[in-house]
């Protein structure tokens, strides 16, 4: 993380500012629909302006509070875990106003990610079947075990089901297995 760049952010005008700042690195790191409108909000167009910088620091510089936010995230938002971020030689006064301004944004992420997770479909139902594939369409003989998948989602939002059927050869199997677990592992280490 460039802590250099974060370090400007003593020159802002406001505390608002910054807790603006984090808005708009939010939004940038979401890519939300409404992502287009945020683009030219009065906080990141003057930013550069603002900070007497060029538009390539401003972007580092929004990229860096992105980090943070992300860092800030995965302490799940444990205000002493967010200052240990900071290195030592870090203005400390700086680095609490940028702490502050993360967990006044908290309870906005956590809403955005509640409505994002909210809007995910959920899973129903599972069907499988291994066909045996003897020939292909250019009458070569194959004799290659393939699974077919279906899973059967629920659209909470809509109240509507849907079928989703693919098919797996034997590597894709193993590599759709190895990421399941891999899936598994993380929210068993999350849930401890």
């Amino acid at each position: 993380m460039n802590f250099e760049i974060l370090g400007l952010l003593s020159q802002l005008p406001s505390k608002k500012y910054v807790r603006k700042l984090f808005e708009y690195a939010y939004l940038f790191r979401n890519k939300l629909n409404s992502f287009q409108e945020y683009m030219e909000t009065p906080v990141s167009a003057s930013l550069p302006q603002d900070l007497q910088i060029s538009e390539k620091q401003a972007h580092t510089l929004i990229i860096g509070l992105v980090r943070l936010l992300e860092n800030a995230e995965l302490l799940q938002w444990n205000e002493q875990a967010i200052l240990s971020i900071f290195p030592s030689n870090f203005d400390q006064q700086l680095a609490k106003l940028l702490t502050d301004s993360i967990l006044q944004i908290s309870e906005l992420c956590d809403k955005i990610t509640n409505r994002e997770i909210c809007q995910a479909d959920s899973l129903i139902d599972i069907d499988w079947r291994v066909d045996i594939q003897i020939q292909t369409h250019n009458q070569q003989k194959v004799n290659m075990p393939v699974l077919f998948l279906q899973l059967e989602t629920l659209n909470t939002q809509k109240n509507t089901k849907e079928n989703v059927t693919f098919q797996l050869n034997q590597n894709e199997v193993n590599n759709f297995h190895n990421n399941l677990c891999k899936i598994k592992e993380q929210l068993q280490t999350l849930a401890q």
